[in-house]
């Protein structure tokens, strides 16, 4: 088994079960999944799945879904909810799946946890299929600092996307419920 890269952020067991008490269905994780437009024939990755929400409206669509995440508790959270997705330890930067395996991968609020974001946007256009898409949505900020990305951290990444080989990458400002995000959507060429 793959593990994740050694600085990547791991949650404890009980760090888990706090979150798990006022997370289980953060509606940015349903809009994503909706943003994305998964149909049946799509294979799908959830970038740091945590408790599993975004894969079991993913595997609602009838996709082939999986999921990684750093942390033991996560992925067995995860595996438990959405039995039919494969779901393992890893990370952005050590993504244990084969070259080209997915049509789509998603990552919600965990993109900021990336200990290498380059090595990162690298690993997940290896085991992106040609054609198969990205998109990023991270909580929006006021200021540089904090978990998420300001309007200038979105054109960030957009460059960095398109530094790294991706193609009609594009940088929104959605609102999901009382929340605003930056959705940054790209194409595998």
């Amino acid at each position: 088994m793959t593990s994740p890269a050694p600085d990547v952020e791991r949650w404890s067991a009980l760090k888990v079960w706090l979150f798990s008490l006022f997370n289980k269905n953060p509606e940015s994780n349903l809009s994503a999944v909706d943003r994305i437009g998964l149909v049946s024939d799509d294979r799908f990755l959830d970038l740091g799945c945590g408790l599993g929400a975004a894969l079991e409206h993913a595997a609602a669509t009838g996709a082939v879904t999986a999921g990684i995440d750093p942390s033991p508790s996560m992925v067995e959270r995860a595996a438990e909810r959405v039995p039919q997705a494969e779901v393992r330890l890893g990370s952005a930067e050590a993504i244990p799946f084969e070259d080209e395996a997915f049509t789509a991968a998603l990552a919600v609020a965990t993109y900021h946890h990336w200990a290498d974001p380059e090595t990162g946007l690298n690993e997940v256009r290896r085991v992106l299929a040609p054609g198969g898409r990205l998109l990023i949505v991270e909580k929006k900020l006021k200021r540089s600092a904090g978990h998420g990305l300001d309007n200038l951290g979105g054109e960030t990444l957009a460059q960095s996307l398109e530094a790294n080989g991706y193609t009609s990458v594009e940088v929104e400002t959605i609102e999901v419920g009382r929340g605003e995000y930056v959705a940054v959507s790209a194409f595998k060429p």
